[in-house]
């Protein structure tokens, strides 16, 4: 890859150090800054982009347009919804770091979900240079982004979405709900409709 075909424009957060331990793969070098300044890494076009996650929504889709079929197809599910159970979210996120105010030694900090009945404890070293109060902002987006992303919603588009693509965000109008969504996978079925 060159610098042409990488665009990280979209990405603003300094990053004040950063401790690379293992010279393998490149998605594990880039795994603890998608946890401390959640984006998503996709290609468009000839080029690798990278988007920060929290845009705003590129389009509405309709109930109508949900569980599109191709031909003389009956009509199926429109949209299929699986939620995780909370007790499987954690309750707690617990964040190591490098405490730029302890000569960079090993900082930890905590976030916590009071209101659940979730008893789990997820650690995460993050090699990166905080402050104290960065890291406890950090454990508190990964904390709050698992129960944020606890939905996982599938259905298909008809041709006239053809244009997106993964980590694009939708408002999907439902019956009976409303949902916004990040498009985590996008799939062309041969007949031209956008498996979601």
């Amino acid at each position: 890859l060159e610098s042409a075909d990488i665009n990280a424009t979209a990405l603003t957060s300094t990053v004040r150090g950063y401790k690379v331990t293992n010279a393998g793969a490149l998605r594990s070098a880039l795994e603890p800054l998608q946890a401390a300044w959640p984006f998503d890494v996709v290609p468009r076009g000839y080029k690798i982009v990278f988007v920060p996650r929290g845009q705003s929504s590129v389009a509405t889709v309709e109930a109508v347009d949900l569980g599109a079929v191709s031909g003389n197809e009956s009509p199926g599910v429109s949209i299929t919804v699986a939620r995780e159970m909370d007790t499987q979210i954690p309750r707690r996120v617990e964040a190591s770091y490098l405490d730029i105010d302890r000569e960079y030694d090993v900082g930890n900090q905590s976030a916590e979900r009071l209101n659940t009945d979730a008893v789990s404890v997820h650690k995460v070293e993050l090699p990166i240079v905080f402050t104290a109060t960065e890291g406890i902002q950090r454990a508190e987006v990964l904390l709050y982004l698992y129960w944020l992303e606890r939905n996982d919603l599938s259905f298909v588009l008809p041709p006239t979405f053809i244009a997106l693509e993964p980590a694009d965000v939708l408002t999907v109008n439902a019956t009976g709900a409303t949902y916004e969504v990040r498009l985590t996978l996008t799939n062309l079925l041969p007949d031209g409709r956008l498996e979601c």
